[in-house]
């Protein structure tokens, strides 16, 4: 088969044929390849060989009419050949050819030489080749495609002809060609069908002439048939460079963004540390808004602006990156459409906290603190293990009452009902979704409406953990005149959120063993005091517990008005006005508990009823121009503009103590205390921007932005800053030199750019001294009575600190190859973050007063980002494969508030924090070198445990066999072989080092795609490739803290055992013992579970995040009921998680709370 009949049309096909072999490939011919068969013919009509071959291979043969002789005699005689071999023999020496596709076979004579050329060169409107045009005869399949420079030749039979010439984004043209002369046609470009555009800040952009580093994705594509709740869910390992977070898994609960490591030390959080990730400015159509609040159905689409180039046009807020969310809304002339969709999901908890065989913990209790138990009862363990067997073989013979509970002739209380706590208080979930939307429009007027409504009664028992969003939007654009066009949006969302709120505060806890009974404690076990009273478990809390409510509204009104005095002119002034509503109402109630230890425990002491309310007013103007100028091949873009926006807040949140009527509860219903405590904040930004684009022969590109902006959140005299950025692109397959590629290349284009933009992540009035009065101030009583104190002293404030800058090197390559088959994204960048601003340097303590904020730190952040797609067909088949991988690290280089470089400090809740210091790596997690455990033979004899010469001590313990023993690192002023933290400096660690970091790293996304005659198939995977985390709590160390009144979890048991410690001998029992040794008090936990390399978790994962298969009803079929598409589906979310960390450790958060599910949904799509 020839390659020319792909790319150059020779011969006068009937238009049938071209229909059928004008995209035929190598997959065809391969098939044709792989058939072998037999056959033996001698002296038999051509059409004889050929049914033959039909009737072993299912091939079909189509000849044309009087073309080739089908009753020409033949002779054929061939042994486990394939088809194309059989066809080769056939055809030898004769003027016939053949092609192959899919199951059709096109035979047919060579043509005849034709009698005149043509020839002519195919430009746009800037007077540039195109390459890659066809030119096809009208009413022929003769035709060709242009070459590098535009040019085509063809032989036709006879003058005139009518050709017709395509290109993707232009104009189809067709001419009349009469004469032999070299001809000039010049393509326009088709606004309707030019390739990608992508919205940028305050307009839009060919997305082969960005220069920025820019990604974006379509919400239809990445959001597809999955059942969520929220975009951000959408958004997560779709975007190379975006760190999608979890917050926790909680139905409603929002995500957290990073676009590149976006972090800084100034940002104050709750605990009082400092420094955290400064989260990207999201814009909803140019205005800042949440994205939770928003029906994921209504959004088109979503683009990342990553580098400074980008997003500097946003000056103060952009220091974390730009998000730009657009709605939906038709653009042009479009039939009235009626869309409904609807989703429905059932969901049940994975990745569970899993507690070790009842026997192995009581036997790991033993082993610990011996054989007397500590509950109600004093209960012996060695019995209790007796009993346990008892009651599994035959629990008849025993007398229990309650969930499992024995009392023995001794009064000792067993627990003989071995159950799973955690799953006891989860059930199967639902989730509903329904999406309607109208949208149409004539020439003069566009108009689109929609609602949406999600309901998701989460995975813990009961309706407490529910979640409900609705969601109501309008659309409508009318052009008043030629030149004067209005739009409006209106739209209104609705969350209602309940979640358990126990006043326990421990649902999630992971202290109770699996022993542990449900309900209440009888009468039989304990007659008095806690009879009859529930125990504590998380079941119980839930059941009966009151639920906290939270409601959030959001109306929101979006203007825009747009002229076009004149040519090429674009005027665009925007209105918007924000609203939140916020309210959370929570009552205590006040609950009577027992436990296993008897008695009873009310909790609260004292109900309460909680109450907040917060509004945020947010307004926004927006007036920006765009003017399009092209001077022959010189293309300008200009725009320019004005932004102010400004945001009013107000909280109230108040506590009524002891309610009189608790089936009403109020605030004035209180019968004991009321407390009330209000806030304001308020800020603006203003700023003015412009950017200029160039653009020469589309392979040449120049981008310059600037934005000079103010915030009212700095001093007055140092609110204002100039932003700047430059972008330059080059367009490198557009070159001459590339020509012998354009066989294989598409597109090749080199950026690289720098900018600078700022940071105003800093409270509203950090340059204003302030106090905090509080009218309940509880360390202060007089008469009885608390009274009204101030509870801090004036901070000191610096009149100078301004904005952090933030300055950003992108160096990146787009390409496209093999006819846009493959295609892709590199990107490298450095970003400097300098002047970050924090307390400054350390005051002496004699100040009484931290240090004001300050410009006082820089740091440096480096990383890469890839992205690859690939599209292709099989036959009938098509698939896609996409991956995405990311990775970045950040370096503190001038630190002034940490000048003696102390590791760590604490915070007034008594926590450590890790401080800051010039040099460090952001995410570092100091440790000790482990070197196994102290066995016997480290100490001189077992009565004094005195360590034999050479052999390390522990600063401040006195270690036992079976106690972890750590490398000896440096030696100081305390001593030789001392494992210390020494001065707790950079410059004396004492026995640490840098064993790990918490930094995610090398981000992923991989997409898989196959679509077969209206069926989908798409599969979504994401992970993180390194994360290193140090997690110690129950589920990862044995008896870890409370010792003896901790369970055992699964895979804990294998910890550091002695032969026979009653008889004196230590001698370890198990050498691969993976713990130290546990105790029946605190004894050296301290020591053996302080931060160490052999106890680093590896948090690094790989989750299928989303298998769908959908299927779409051919048009044909539904069209008969007026339908335009109707699409089933049904998909499988969060499919399955790889991760080494312990059961229950959910590798996005890193803890153990609401749990993550996995859901399977159904639901279908229509569309009138």
């Amino acid at each position: 088969m020839k390659n020319d009949f792909y790319r150059f049309f020779v011969g006068c096909r009937p238009l049938t044929l071209m229909a059928a072999f004008l995209f035929c490939g190598n997959v065809s011919m391969a098939a044709a390849q792989g058939h072998k068969l037999s056959m033996r013919q001698n002296s038999v009509a051509l059409s004889h060989v050929f049914k033959e071959i039909e009737k072993q291979t299912g091939y079909s043969f189509l000849v044309r009419n009087n073309d080739v002789n089908m009753n020409e005699k033949v002779s054929i005689n061939v042994e486990n050949k394939s088809v194309t071999e059989i066809l080769e023999t056939l055809f030898a020496g004769k003027n016939i050819q053949y092609e192959v596709k899919d199951d059709l076979i096109a035979v047919y004579k060579s043509q005849q030489a034709k009698n005149k050329t043509i020839s002519g060169v195919v430009v746009d409107a800037s007077n540039q080749g195109i390459i890659g045009a066809s030119v096809v005869i009208k009413g022929s399949t003769n035709g060709c495609i242009t070459d590098f420079d535009g040019k085509f030749t063809l032989n036709v039979d006879n003058l005139p002809v009518k050709a017709q010439i395509s290109y993707i984004g232009y104009k189809t043209q067709e001419i009349t060609i009469t004469s032999t002369k070299t001809i000039q046609i010049v393509l326009h470009e088709d606004t309707e069908t030019l390739e990608e555009v992508v919205v940028v800040g305050y307009g839009s952009q060919k997305k082969a002439n960005l220069t920025g580093a820019v990604a974006s994705v379509k919400m239809d594509e990445v959001i597809g048939n999955r059942p969520l709740t929220q975009a951000a869910d959408a958004l997560q390992g779709t975007v190379p460079g975006l760190f999608v977070s979890s917050n926790g898994n909680k139905p409603g609960k929002g995500k957290s963004f990073q676009i590149r490591g976006a972090y800084s030390v100034g940002v104050k959080n709750d605990d009082g540390s400092y420094g955290g990730m400064i989260n990207p400015l999201v814009l909803i159509d140019n205005v800042e808004g949440d994205l939770d609040m928003i029906n994921p159905e209504d959004i088109e689409s979503v683009t990342v602006l990553k580098d400074a180039a980008s997003a500097a046009i946003y000056g103060a807020r952009a220091a974390g990156g730009v998000i730009l969310v657009t709605t939906k809304r038709p653009k042009g002339e479009t039939k009235f459409q009626l869309n409904y969709n609807n989703n429905f999901a059932f969901a049940d908890a994975i990745n569970l906290p899993k507690q070790a065989p009842l026997t192995e913990y009581l036997q790991a209790y033993s082993d610990a603190a011996g054989d007397q138990f500590w509950s109600y009862g004093s209960p012996s363990v060695k019995k209790w293990m007796g009993y346990l067997e008892q009651y599994r073989k035959d629990p008849s013979s025993l007398n229990v009452v309650g969930d499992g509970i024995y009392k023995d002739p001794e009064g000792g209380v067993y627990y003989l009902n071995e159950k799973d706590l955690v799953k006891n208080m989860l059930e199967t979930s639902f989730q509903q979704t329904h999406n309607v939307s109208m949208s149409g429009g004539t020439e003069k007027l566009r108009y689109r409406l929609s609602g949406g409504y999600i309901s998701n009664d989460g995975v813990l028992i009961t309706d407490k953990d529910k979640y409900k969003r609705m969601n109501v939007s309008s659309f409508i654009s009318a052009d008043i005149t030629n030149w004067f066009t209005q739009e409006a949006t209106f739209s209104y969302a609705h969350t209602k959120s309940t979640s358990s709120s126990s006043a326990l505060g421990s649902i999630y806890s992971t202290r109770l063993a699996s022993f542990y009974p449900e309900g209440n404690m009888p009468e039989d076990i304990v007659s008095f005091g806690s009879a009859n009273l529930p125990f504590f478990t998380p079941a119980c809390q839930i059941q009966l517990s009151n639920p906290a409510i939270t409601k959030n509204d959001n109306p929101r009104i979006f203007l825009k008005s747009i002229l076009k005095p004149i040519k090429g002119l674009e005027v665009a002034f925007e209105y918007t006005f924000d609203k939140k509503n916020y309210d959370y109402h929570l009552y205590t109630g006040s609950i009577d508990y027992t436990t296993i230890q008897g008695g009873k425990s009310t909790t609260p002491t004292e109900d309460y009823l909680q109450k907040t309310k917060r509004y945020t007013n947010y307004n926004s103007i927006n007036l920006y121009a765009t003017y399009d100028w092209a001077f022959k091949n010189h293309k300008f873009k200009f725009m320019a503009g004005f932004n102010q926006e400004s945001s009013y807040q107000e909280e109230m949140e108040a506590y009524s103590y002891g309610q009189a009527v608790i089936e009403v509860p109020s605030l004035g219903a209180g019968t004991s205390t009321l407390k009330a405590s209000d806030s304001y904040n308020e800020f603006s930004v203003r700023g003015g921007f412009f950017r200029i684009n160039y653009n020469y022969i589309d392979r040449y590109l120049l981008e310059v932005n600037g934005r000079y902006d103010g915030s009212s959140k700095f001093p007055k005299d140092s609110r204002y800053g100039f932003f700047p950025s430059v972008s330059l692109g080059w367009n490198i397959a557009q070159e001459k030199f590339m020509k012998n590629a354009q066989d294989w290349l598409g597109s090749l284009k080199l950026r690289a750019s720098y900018g600078k933009i700022g940071n105003q992540n800093v409270p509203a009035y950090s340059f204003i001294p302030t106090m905090t009065i509080n009218n309940k101030y509880n360390k202060w009583i007089q008469d009885g009575k608390f009274v009204t104190a101030i509870t801090s002293i004036p901070s000191l404030v610096s009149s100078s600190f301004t904005w952090e800058k933030v300055g950003t090197v992108d160096v990146g390559l787009d390409f496209s190859m093999f006819n846009n088959h493959f295609t892709g994204t590199f990107d490298w960048y450095q970003r400097n973050t300098n002047g970050m601003l924090a307390p400054g340097m350390q005051l002496p303590g004699v100040v009484g007063a931290d240090a004001p904020y300050q410009n006082t730190a820089d740091m440096r952040t480096r990383g890469w980002e890839l992205s690859v797609n690939w599209r292709d067909n099989l036959g009938k088949v098509g698939y896609r494969v996409g991956f995405n991988l990311s990775d970045s690290q950040s370096k503190i280089i001038k630190y002034r508030s940490n000048e003696s470089k102390l590791l760590t400090s604490k915070l007034s809740n008594g926590d450590t924090f890790w401080n800051y210091y010039e040099g460090k790596k952001l995410g570092e997690i100091w440790g000790y070198e482990v070197e196994g455990f102290y066995s016997v033979d480290d100490f001189t004899d077992t009565s004094s445990w005195k360590l034999k010469e050479g052999v390390p001590s522990i600063d401040g313990y006195n270690p036992r066999p079976g106690d972890v023993k750590f490398k000896n690192l440096r030696d100081d002023e305390r001593g030789n072989n001392i494992i210390s933290s020494g001065d707790d400096t950079v410059s004396n660690p004492g026995d640490r080092k840098v064993i790990g970091n918490t930094t995610p790293r090398y981000l992923y996304g991989i997409n898989l795609g196959l679509n077969y005659k209206g069926f989908d198939l798409n599969v979504f995977m994401q992970g993180t490739g390194k994360r290193d985390a140090w997690i110690a709590n129950t589920l990862t160390f044995p008896l870890y803290s409370d010792f003896k009144f901790i369970p055992l979890y699964e895979g804990l048991g294998n910890y550091w055992k002695p032969v026979d410690a009653a008889a004196g001998d230590y001698t370890c029992a198990n050498p691969d013992a993976k713990y130290p040794r546990i105790y029946g008090n605190y004894g050296n936990q301290g020591s053996n579970y302080r931060k160490s390399d052999a106890y680093l978790s590896d948090a690094s994962y790989f989750r299928i995040k989303n298998v769908t298969l959908a299927y779409t009803f051919p048009k044909a079929l539904i069209s008969k009921i007026t339908l335009s598409q109707l699409k089933l589906f049904v998909s499988v979310e969060n499919l399955a998680t790889f991760s080494s960390l312990p059961k229950g450790i959910d590798p996005e958060t890193l803890s153990w709370d609401y749990p993550a599910f996995r859901t399977v949904s159904f639901g279908l799509n229509i569309s009138l």
